[in-house]
């Protein structure tokens, strides 16, 4: 232990004790930052003799001029100066003054395309956000980069017979002026010709052509390709799907592919442990048929026990013609929970058509059928309803579990009428949104949510308490427990309302890689009048676990209001 301590000093000093590069002031950042990439005196001796020095001296000029180069500067004046190097403990250090001289600019683009890339849109935006324009300093790597995108694309769009004709760059180190030379024929455009799917995949072969993104005939296209394979694998029918691109066929320009499958276990067990503030430790147990026949039906049976609810469901999926953005869900549960304000009983049956829009959002109308036994405070009761409903919602995140930037929007709509099987009559719009971006400079990241709820019912007390509105808990206003806040009766005890407001603003600032610490504030309601309602507002700071389950929350809130007292909550759970 102690040789370990005596050590470490040393390894610090040896570590630091290497050859230094400095730079003339003035360069332009671009230069210099390629610069340091290319001239590494870190590699060299400390202490190099005179003939390592001379053969230093050359690489460290030629890789200047190389360095200068490449970001359009031929004609530099680089000049060198070294400092040290001769004592025991002391490596040189080098100095590079340069003058890079006058930049090369671009005088002419002659590029050229050929074949049937000439009325393809995608070449030509590629050559647009190049870079490469007449007046431009020329830069080499976006000329390379130009030729591999141009190259990519010939094969990824299917130009099985396309090449570069000409490539170069002209310089004309007197006049400081360039030419970009590229010429491309694309020859035909090929297209997808027969598609096999092979293995055992189980399903009706129009089913898995339905998750096709392309059809025989179709301009070839690898993304569209790769964009099948993870619509295959975005269902639970499938644990590998390979592709295999045939050869291209010159004379009738196609290009065949064959998927093979290999299907998942057709049961699977599902089990989920969770705790939370608001409902406590919570344990959920199922069982999943992936693949109930050759249409693809999937079925699902489940139960969730916790301190707070207890419950079992089943739900029955039938893919429908578009069977990767479009599907009918059938399901029916039971739910006994007891709350601080509220206890219920309810049977729910319904049926819901999920449709995914090309624009990204997911529309789903919906009808169901709720019966429930509720009692809030001093009222028991029961209601049967009928409701059709429609929500509309999207979520867009790099990442769904812990986004740098992403939001989430959407909204519902429900309600009942008495004509129609139903105790009583309402209309009921509730609004949601989550917006998570990232700070600059300081770093983390701020986290904003509101809801705002929205009932048309003669009276609150004919709604049974799963369609009230409440606030409070982990995810509403925290410092107050679950479904704490909303209207009264003359007794005190907090009944529900017909209306919701909820924001919150926080800030999460990260201390290491998977932990950060958080600030919030939150504020809200339930109440029965936009016109006359009363904004509770809580506080609080806690800490964020980014955890390989997703992130843990653990919190310490309070409300602002004279007599709160502090409050702990635990959540777990994605950020969008």
């Amino acid at each position: 232990m102690a040789l370990t301590l005596c050590l470490l000093p040393m390894a610090a000093r040896a570590e630091d004790n290497k050859p230094t590069l400095t730079l003339s002031e003035g360069l332009p950042e671009d230069v210099a930052a390629n610069l340091r990439a290319l001239v590494d005196p870190g590699r060299y001796p400390c202490r190099p003799g005179p003939a390592q020095k001379a053969l230093i001296r050359r690489q460290v000029n030629d890789n200047s001029a190389e360095a200068l180069r490449a970001l359009g500067y031929y004609q530099p004046v680089i000049t060198q100066h070294w400092h040290g190097g001769t004592g025991e403990d002391e490596c040189f250090r080098l100095a590079l003054d340069i003058n890079p001289g006058p930049p090369t600019l671009i005088e002419r683009l002659d590029i050229e395309l050929r074949g049937d890339a000439q009325q393809d849109p995608a070449f030509q935006r590629v050559i647009d956000q190049a870079h490469l324009a007449p007046g431009e300093r020329l830069r080499h790597d976006r000329y390379q980069s130009l030729k591999r995108n141009l190259q990519q694309l010939l094969i990824n769009r299917g130009y099985a017979e396309g090449k570069l004709t000409a490539h170069r760059l002209e310089v004309n180190r007197d006049q400081h002026s360039a030419t970009v030379v590229l010429h491309l024929d694309s020859g035909p455009r090929y297209h997808f010709g027969s598609v096999t799917l092979a293995g055992d995949p189980m399903l009706n072969d129009s089913l898995l052509r339905g998750y096709l993104q392309f059809h025989s005939g179709d301009p070839f296209s690898n993304e569209r390709l790769l964009n099948t394979q993870q619509a295959y694998l975005g269902t639970d029918y499938f644990s590998a799907v390979r592709l295999e691109r045939g050869k291209p066929d010159k004379q009738h320009h196609t290009i065949d592919v064959v998927l093979t499958f290999s299907p998942r276990n057709k049961w699977a067990l599902l089990a989920g442990v969770g705790v939370s503030t608001d409902t406590g430790p919570r344990l959920r147990l199922g069982v999943e048929n992936r693949r109930l026949n050759k249409a693809g039906h999937t079925a699902r049976a489940e139960t969730e026990l916790s301190s707070v609810h207890q419950g079992v469901g089943a739900s029955y999926q039938i893919p429908l013609s578009d069977p990767v953005n479009e599907k009918l869900d059938l399901h029916t549960s039971y739910l006994n929970e007891q709350t601080d304000t509220s206890d219920s009983e309810s049977l729910s049956v319904g049926a819901d058509y999920i449709v995914k829009l090309k624009s990204g959002w997911v529309a789903t109308p919906s009808i169901e059928y709720l019966r429930e036994t509720y009692q809030v405070a001093d009222q028991i009761d029961q209601a049967e309803l009928v409701i059709p409903g429609f929500q509309l919602d999207r979520v867009k995140a790099e990442d769904r579990i812990h986004p740098q930037f992403g939001w989430k929007l959407g909204g519902k709509v429900r309600g009942a009428d008495r004509s129609l099987l139903s105790s009583t009559s309402f209309v009921q719009l509730d609004g949601w949104g989550k917006l998570i971006f990232p700070v600059p400079v300081i770093g983390g990241r701020v986290l904003t949510r509101g809801e705002v709820g929205y009932t048309q019912v003669s009276n609150v007390r004919q709604l049974p308490a799963s369609l009230r509105f409440f606030a409070g808990g982990d995810a509403s206003v925290r410092g107050f427990a679950y479904e704490a806040l909303g209207p009264e009766n003359d007794d005190g005890d907090v009944i529900g309302g017909r209306n919701l407001l909820v924001g919150s603003v926080e800030y999460d600032h990260p201390v290491s890689e998977q932990w950060s610490l958080a600030v919030f504030s939150d504020a809200g309601n339930a109440f029965n009048d936009f016109n006359n309602y009363d904004i509770v507002r809580s506080a609080g700071f806690g800490v964020r676990w980014n955890s390989p389950l997703g992130p843990i929350r653990l919190d310490l809130a309070r409300g602002l209001e004279a007599g709160q007292s502090w409050r702990l909550h635990l959540s777990m759970g994605p950020d969008l």
